[in-house]
């Protein structure tokens, strides 16, 4: 008994990232991981996606972990970003809201945890700010 549980842990595991759990996206090569504070001000839970670009909301091509930030509460949030600048990120997605931040808005070779931050305000509504000192490359600087 215990090898099978254990055996399924390391294919829950060996799945992740790799497009195999419904639900999770692949993972392609050059992907980034960025980590971005995301305070929801919101009384809901506010939803966080990397999908393409386009209106409405395109493919899931990314993660958000956590994918949800609970009302009222500010966490550090670990997306995974592909290559390229067809993407970007959404929050609280709907077909009147489109990206909050696209690829272009951040430089290619950031990763880690970047000088952005992400607010949702009381009514629900995201923006994004820029850290001071940030240099070049953010936002169409």
């Amino acid at each position: 008994m215990r090898r099978l549980m254990v055996a399924g842990l390391v294919l829950a595991l060996t799945g992740c990232g790799t497009g195999l759990i419904p639900g999770d996206p692949a993972i392609p090569a050059g992907a980034r991981q960025w980590i971005i504070t995301v305070e929801n001000e919101s009384a809901a839970p506010a939803v966080l996606m990397v999908a393409e670009d386009t209106m409405p909301i395109g493919e899931q091509v990314g993660s958000a972990e956590p994918a949800r930030v609970p009302p009222n509460t500010t966490v550090d949030v670990t997306f995974i970003v592909p290559p390229g600048q067809t993407w970007a990120i959404f929050v609280n997605p709907s077909p009147r809201r489109g990206p909050l931040i696209l690829a272009m808005d951040v430089p290619p070779d950031a990763t880690g945890r970047l000088p952005v931050s992400i607010n949702i305000d009381a009514a629900g509504n995201p923006s994004a700010s820029l850290g001071a000192g940030a240099g070049e490359g953010w936002f169409g600087e």
